[in-house]
């Protein structure tokens, strides 16, 4: 539901004020979406592995495909659709600067999951990571 509202919300803002809502929409898209989870803590990770650990639940989320850099580059691609960023017209010269950056967003997403999935490909045996939440058991991180 709070997708819906936020989508509402931000084609409000494009209806009526399509070079703030552009210049907004890059904004927040340079400096990336921080998901609430980000500051999850168990007391036990960090202090066990040295490693944060939002970013070994996300690396193992990735790994098992509940969420990808792919699904990110979808959501992306679908807001942009969704708001018609490609083809507005009449913006400023900043915002039309914006407008060329997150029309390619998608596919600059793209390329880089899979500049990273070849780098992992690579590797040799995935190091594994134990959630404490799990009882400890070990699951494959890469």
């Amino acid at each position: 539901r709070h997708e819906i509202a936020y989508t509402k919300i931000v084609d409000k803002l494009f209806e009526r004020d399509p070079d703030g809502a552009m210049l907004a929409f890059a904004d927040m898209m340079r400096k990336q979406i921080v998901m609430p989870a980000h500051l999850m803590n168990d007391n036990v990770h960090h202090a066990r592995t040295g490693r944060d650990l939002f970013s070994d639940f996300s690396a193992v989320a990735e790994r098992l495909e509940v969420y990808t850099a792919k699904d990110y580059a979808d959501i992306m691609e679908h807001l942009v659709k969704r708001w018609e960023v490609a083809d507005r017209t009449g913006l400023s010269g900043e915002a039309a600067k914006e407008q060329e950056y997150l029309v390619g967003l998608p596919s600059r997403i793209r390329k880089l999951s899979e500049r990273v999935a070849a780098r992992k490909a690579k590797q040799s045996k995935p190091a594994d990571v134990k959630f404490s939440w799990i009882y400890d058991r070990p699951l494959d991180l890469q």
